[in-house]
């Protein structure tokens, strides 16, 4: 496949713990690893692999166990567990070192890799980070994501659409549910490379309060709100959060 830059984008197949682990991937140099939120493979960030690759950046987005063409676990996993397959999934690839992009669920994953592999982060991302604690969180998140389907445009639901389709509901429900269980702020100190916290302010999942309290809490954070986002910022608003986001890797990169 090739994106409209020209830039050739790669869906390959590595081994993961002696099992087989799908990935999309494009371009060369700085290592950039995106983790998908809830359901999602590469296909839903497929806007991103362009301009990350003409920017020269390596941009990486592996199918997590249990979606895409990663086998996983029937009722799905914990932060965790997540974090540890990325972990493998680095080694794996021989990547030592990587900006680690976390979106809505995905950011959670994010956090472990990063308080507890810190040789492997040069720097975090996390888009629409869901994880902040707070009274009736599931809920709070499952009616924001009935107003999101009122705000996303059509483009955003019918790609949000294909990728549910090829998924299991008890899997996405048992990941939903092991994640409203994880507290993220309580990993939150042991970050200690820079980190970007993006989110629309259009997105009904995640409120500013649940980012200013992941601000406060990472030594090293900055804030960007995205005008007229919702929670599918990197699809629905690539341009900005590709451009955010590369700006972020290659400062990263200049520091390290």
């Amino acid at each position: 496949m090739s994106g409209r830059s020209g830039v050739a984008e790669r869906r390959r197949t590595i081994r993961v713990r002696g099992k087989p682990a799908g990935y999309q991937e494009a371009g060369a140099g700085p290592v950039a690893i995106l983790t998908a939120g809830l359901g999602m493979t590469g296909r839903f960030y497929e806007r991103s692999f362009p301009a990350f690759a003409s920017s020269g950046i390596r941009l990486i987005v592996p199918d997590l166990p249990g979606w895409g063409d990663t086998p996983g676990p029937r009722t799905g996993q914990t932060p965790e567990q997540t974090a540890s397959f990325l972990v493998d999934f680095a080694e794996a690839l021989g990547v030592r070192r990587a900006v680690w992009i976390g979106h809505s669920l995905g950011a959670q994953a994010v956090v472990e890799v990063a308080a507890g592999r810190p040789d492997l982060a040069v720097g975090i991302v996390l888009a629409g980070p869901t994880g902040a604690p707070g009274g009736w969180r599931l809920v709070r998140q499952l009616r924001g994501l009935v107003i999101e389907g009122g705000r996303a445009s059509p483009s955003v639901i019918g790609a949000a659409a294909r990728e549910y389709i090829r998924s299991s509901p008890v899997r996405g429900i048992g990941s939903w549910l092991r994640h409203g269980r994880h507290d993220m702020t309580a990993r939150l100190p042991q970050v200690r490379c820079p980190a970007l916290l993006l989110a629309g302010d259009a997105d009904a999942v995640v409120d500013r309060s649940s980012i200013e309290l992941l601000r406060h809490r990472i030594p090293q954070a900055r804030v960007h709100w995205v005008r007229g986002a919702t929670h599918a910022l990197p699809r629905g608003h690539a341009e900005a959060f590709n451009r955010l986001v590369i700006e972020f890797v290659w400062s990263t990169a200049a520091a390290g």
